[in-house]
């Protein structure tokens, strides 16, 4: 699905794909491209109804839709409705569902358009830009913690034994926090959003290869998601891709901003 418009003083173009890969019976990522929120979200839960959990956090934070500036007490409030979105999910067995969610939400500063990026679990929101292409967002996860304290090479992460424990994630009656950042907005960035599917499959090199190489974000998407299942497709993959065309160049703002965690 792919679309454009301008808002927050900035006109966007984006592209989203998803498949259910080659191993899965059910696609549990679900993802909103409702300007000016662009998020992915990855539902756990297995039987337990992961992918309910994942529409019902989309079905929150698809709230801010049309709305310019978002705050930061509306992104709470739009979290804090998505666990009780999630609370309510009838389990008749199994482990409580959840959901990790990923993205960026276009606001404004003194009339700047900024990113306002928002994770929580390991989906992950990369950026490209004239500095290169880094990952934004960093995976609340076991593997994580290990690479952070030396335990283990990031190479090797993906291969772990714990790989798929996340330690933090939106759950029924537990509030973990999301990390929240504002990220000036330059005409030319590129945001890649996307669930875990993809980056268990293609590495940050591939990754980058085609967001360089495919102009078009919607062609990007489908190329990004056709890689992973021919890697192997082993969970769902989601991408969704969002590119300023124009945008305001905050004069003084080059780095990102922090916002205070939310719960």
């Amino acid at each position: 699905m792919t679309g454009t418009a301008a808002i927050a003083g900035a006109t966007l173009n984006w592209g989203v794909a998803t498949d259910v890969g080659a191993v899965r019976q059910m696609n549990q990522d679900s993802y909103c491209t409702q300007p000016p929120v662009f998020v992915v979200a990855d539902g756990m839960g297995g039987q337990s109804a992961g992918d309910v959990a994942s529409r019902e956090a989309i079905a929150a934070i698809s709230a801010l839709a049309d709305q310019v500036p978002v705050t930061g007490e509306m992104l709470t409030a739009s979290l804090a409705d998505a666990r009780a979105r999630i609370a309510r999910i009838d389990v008749d067995h199994g482990r409580p569902p959840g959901t990790t969610l990923s993205g960026v939400i276009v606001t404004q500063d003194d009339a700047e358009p900024y990113w306002m990026v928002v994770n929580i679990g390991d989906s992950r929101t990369y950026k490209l830009d004239s500095d290169g292409f880094k990952q934004v967002t960093v995976d609340h996860s076991a593997v994580q913690e290990l690479i952070d304290s030396g335990e283990i090479d990031p190479a090797t992460a993906n291969f772990h034994p714990i790989r798929n424990i996340v330690t933090r994630a939106l759950l029924p009656n537990t509030e973990y926090p999301a990390d929240v950042w504002l990220l000036p907005m330059i005409a030319g960035d590129r945001i890649m959003v996307c669930s875990d599917g993809l980056t268990r499959e293609v590495d940050d090199n591939g990754i980058a290869t085609v967001l360089r190489e495919v102009a078009d974000p919607q062609a990007a998407a489908d190329q990004l998601v056709r890689d992973a299942v021919a890697a192997g497709g082993h969970d769902n993959v989601t991408v969704l891709i969002v590119d300023a065309v124009q945008a305001g160049a905050p004069s003084d703002a080059t780095s990102p901003m922090p916002v205070q965690r939310m719960q």
